[in-house]
């Protein structure tokens, strides 16, 4: 809930009755936000420490509270959980979401903010538990320590006495949302507003896809973005400068075969962001033996 659906005042108050004691505790907003956040520390009678969670999918279709975004870094799983068939299905969905999209161009980003969309638009379970460790501070002194770990919910994975998933019907509902944004048209380029850094829009995208995707292929699709960059600028110039010499030419020396120049210029960047992107994945080899040879 967000302040405006509580009510008037954040400190007005509702009654809660207990369904055994049948006594009314009053609480108001701020209650409900620490009562949410610390009923996950509760410790169950089998000691088990252990939680399904599911979120409800009417919360995407409302603005998501800023309280919720800091419960979820706390709780929230990441997207390595997911089995494979759901982490293909997440990155086609993050590059059409509209959301994301909105989310971008108000410069509203943090990591694991598109894991939480997901999750929450189809309603995706998962099962959270915690476990007390012994440790020590940054000062050297014995603790306790929770330690919280998160899994995808196997029983999705599972078939029903007739041969189907019993999670069939969120991958179904997961490929008709993607295929209805990219039938309407939902993101494109002019929807993109002229101040977003396109390097920053994509250094956030590959941050999504982070764990998913490997280095070769996040080197690859950010030099795919460069070229789009580059080539819409050059398109650009091209246009003002051809358009410029044909208002002060006077003289037919310039023949029609002379356009096909761009061509050459178009292949020639090419393979200059081509060597480049050899460049960038041998200097992340190199970086990342050397990194091993530390261990």
């Amino acid at each position: 809930m967000s302040p405006e659906e509580w009510g008037m005042s954040t400190l007005k108050e509702l009654d809660y009755i207990h369904p055994e004691q049948k006594v009314p505790v009053k609480y108001n907003y701020w209650d409900y936000i620490d009562g949410f956040n610390k009923v996950l520390l509760y410790e169950n009678a089998n000691r088990k420490h252990s939680w399904f969670i599911k979120l409800c999918a009417n919360i995407f279709d409302r603005n998501i509270p800023n309280w919720f975004c800091k419960w979820w870094t706390l709780y929230g799983p990441t997207i390595k959980i997911l089995p494979e068939s759901y982490k293909k299905l997440y990155l086609e969905w993050i590059d059409v979401s509209p959301k994301l999209t909105r989310l971008q161009e108000d410069n509203i980003f943090f990591e694991g903010i598109s894991v939480m969309y997901f999750f929450i638009e189809f309603s995706i379970p998962w099962i959270m538990r915690w476990s007390i460790e012994v440790n020590t501070t940054s000062e050297g002194f014995p603790c306790l320590q929770r330690v919280f770990y998160t899994k995808f919910w196997s029983k999705l994975l599972q078939k029903n006495p007739e041969g189907k998933l019993h999670g069939q019907e969120i991958i179904d509902l997961i490929n008709v949302k993607i295929s209805r944004y990219y039938d309407t048209n939902t993101i494109t380029e002019s929807q993109v507003k002229d101040n977003v850094d396109p390097f920053k829009k994509i250094a956030r995208q590959l941050q999504m896809k982070k764990g998913i995707i490997s280095k070769s292929e996040a080197i690859a699709l950010y030099m795919e973005e460069v070229k789009k960059d580059l080539m819409k600028n050059l398109d650009f110039d091209i246009k003002d400068d051809t358009s410029m010499a044909s208002a002060s030419h006077t003289d037919d020396t310039c023949l029609a075969g002379e356009g096909q120049d761009i061509d050459d210029e178009e292949e020639d960047l090419e393979t200059i962001l081509k060597c480049y992107q050899q460049q960038m994945e041998e200097s992340s080899t190199n970086t990342t033996d050397k990194g091993k040879n530390k261990i």
